[in-house]
């Protein structure tokens, strides 16, 4: 009797035990909503720490079950964050970013700047018919290499004394502030050579008044700064970011990680 009861036992638990037991198959997965198996793809890149000028080869490796992949897509995103490096004729320099406090143990910002120049922009495009020139029978996979060069696009922010009139009027605002409170005499009389005695101030940490403060952001213009810049930069990071994906025909994606490339401007 107890011999028959073990063998029930042990016949209503081998189901379950099967189950447990199963592991997931990535490869024989389907889409979730495209009852398609989905592409496998890894990418590579023989350059990790690229500058301007660089090329980088991406290396796209990919195949699909059913030998299904209608497209493999090339993306980048390109961003820049920035602040700003001004100096006058006479010696008025300030920096809106990253500025260092005296003692050199923190540092703060006053006006940063960011543009998105390109956000998943498609810079190329391998379709299905083109794919059997990138088979390897050596890994059975399509490797599709493509090379990038990392040029640097200029987007609503451009180089020189036109970024000044790229500003907003908020952020232009800002960096009048600041020349308000850092201008030296020589730069102030370079932009005002009227300007009375009553915009100096006679005492304190700043060479102008409340009233030549108040004058200079009221009244100074760009055209009469750009007039009298010395210098000006974008001091900060440019990023490119480079994503791929696989694509069957119902539509499937198959994502690689992204890979992000920082430069300095």
């Amino acid at each position: 009797m107890m011999n028959t009861i073990l063998r029930y036992i042990l016949c209503a638990l081998l189901p379950i035990l099967v189950l447990g037991c199963k592991k997931n198959n990535p490869i024989t997965e389907l889409g979730s909503t495209t009852n398609e198996f989905s592409a496998q793809l890894t990418v590579s890149y023989n350059n990790t720490r690229p500058l301007f000028g660089d090329t980088v080869v991406v290396t796209a490796s990919t195949w699909q079950k059913d030998d299904k992949i209608d497209r493999v897509v090339f993306f980048e995103t390109l961003y820049e964050s920035f602040g700003i490096d001004l100096s006058l004729p006479k010696g008025t320099a300030i920096k809106t970013k990253d500025v260092t406090l005296p003692g050199g143990t923190a540092k703060f910002s006053t006006l940063v700047l960011s543009d998105t120049l390109k956000s998943r922009a498609i810079w190329q495009t391998v379709l299905a018919q083109n794919l059997d020139s990138y088979w390897e029978t050596l890994t059975n996979n399509y490797v599709i290499r493509q090379p990038y060069i990392l040029t640097p696009v200029t987007g609503k922010y451009p180089d020189g004394t036109a970024l000044i009139h790229a500003l907003s009027e908020t952020d232009f605002g800002i960096l009048k502030s600041l020349l308000a409170y850092s201008i030296l005499k020589e730069d102030y009389l370079a932009l005002f050579p009227d300007a009375p005695a009553a915009h100096f101030a006679t005492a304190g940490p700043y060479v102008l008044s409340a009233v030549g403060i108040s004058y200079l952001k009221d009244r100074l213009t760009r055209d009469n700064l750009i007039k009298n810049v010395q210098a000006i930069s974008k001091y900060g990071t440019y990023s490119v970011k480079i994503d791929v994906d696989a694509v069957t025909p119902s539509g499937t994606v198959t994502s690689a990680p992204s890979r992000i490339f920082l430069n300095n401007l």
